[in-house]
């Protein structure tokens, strides 16, 4: 059994040397279902956000990745992309504020 997760980026702002941003990312969503289940479903998202990627800008787009096991959308801001992936482990892409050593 495997997890099909929707994962939303969100800007952390680090004030260490003059303030950066960069990306956190959350768990929206999350299904169990067999590999074959989530693979066709997964096929059926990328279908229908195909015909999105024809009113988005060239900057904001959706991409499946090379292996197959996710879709994921970019943006030409820091922490507003989002994603869908196929994972064993249930939010195992979260990721959010990190120390500044």
């Amino acid at each position: 059994m495997v997890y099909l997760s929707h994962y939303e980026e969100y800007p952390i702002y680090e004030p260490a040397e003059g303030g950066y941003y960069y990306a956190g990312n959350s768990l929206v969503k999350s299904e169990r279902m067999s590999e074959r289940q989530a693979k066709k479903k997964l096929a059926e998202i990328w279908k229908n956000v195909q015909k999105e990627n024809e009113l988005l800008s060239a900057v904001e787009r959706w991409a499946m990745s090379n292996d197959k096991r996710g879709v994921y959308k970019s943006s030409r801001y820091i922490g507003e992309g989002e994603s869908i992936i196929i994972e064993r482990h249930k939010g195992s892409e979260e990721r959010g504020w990190e120390p500044y050593e």
